[in-house]
């Protein structure tokens, strides 16, 4: 394992398994801290694969430092040459096969790490060139680079666009997210939307696309925080 320092805030992993992952992109992995709560349970935290599924021993994953938090501490703390342990891949926010039109991806703070495995995955190669990615985040300098995540983007996709929206919980960046959204609808028809990041955003965006007849699944929604509220 090697690590990378991105900002004050982010850590790069750099890891090699002895096995293929057997992952596709737009999964994840559950790591392990090995660390035990109070109450008996488990320290662990799900992290999206950035990489290629064309290889599938090497990975990488990018985990942002939250105050407090005991995950992102104890990955942030791992050094070089160190090994983990970590479950999966798991998750279903992966491209379905056969499927054909104009796609939008749109990631809102970390749920990019999400986007670019996404959009990496082998499968997905037919739909990039009617592909949009946006990602939208509080400043030009949270999480990852703006640099960095072009870079990771296959040239082939037909629009990328990066933006600045309110910060989470700000009476103003669901609206924001919300006219992005009608304005590519305006565009033209969908045939399909992948959503990833904040909750709340992702919620209210789920049921825009819903009541516009976009087909749009709970498996391409994939939140990372706000979590919505389960039905009963």
């Amino acid at each position: 394992m090697n690590t990378e320092r991105l900002g004050s805030d982010t850590l790069l992993l750099d890891l090699w398994a002895t096995e293929p992952l057997g992952f596709v992109g737009g999964q994840y992995l559950i790591l392990d801290s090995r660390m035990v709560l109070p109450s008996g349970k488990a320290v662990k935290r799900a992290y999206s694969l950035l990489t290629s599924d064309e290889e599938q021993h090497r990975f990488q994953l990018a985990v942002k430092r939250i105050p407090d938090g005991l995950r992102s501490a104890f990955v942030h703390g791992l050094t070089a040459g160190t090994d983990i342990s970590f479950s999966g891949p798991w998750g279903k926010f992966v491209p379905r096969e056969e499927t054909s039109g104009r796609t939008l991806i749109l990631a809102t703070d970390t749920g990019i790490t999400a986007v670019l495995g996404l959009v990496r995955a082998t499968r997905f190669a037919p739909l990039l060139p009617q592909a949009v990615l946006i990602w939208l985040r509080a400043s030009a300098e949270y999480f990852l680079p703006e640099e960095l995540v072009k870079n990771q983007i296959p040239a082939a996709c037909g629009e990328v666009r990066i933006a600045v929206i309110p910060e989470v919980g700000h009476q103003d960046r669901i609206p924001q997210a919300r006219a992005i959204l009608r304005e590519l609808q305006l565009r033209g028809d969908l045939g399909q939307t992948f959503i990833a990041g904040d909750g709340a955003v992702n919620q209210v965006l789920f049921d825009d696309l819903v009541i516009a007849g976009v087909p749009v699944g709970k498996d391409q929604v994939e939140s990372f925080f706000n979590m919505p509220k389960k039905s009963a």
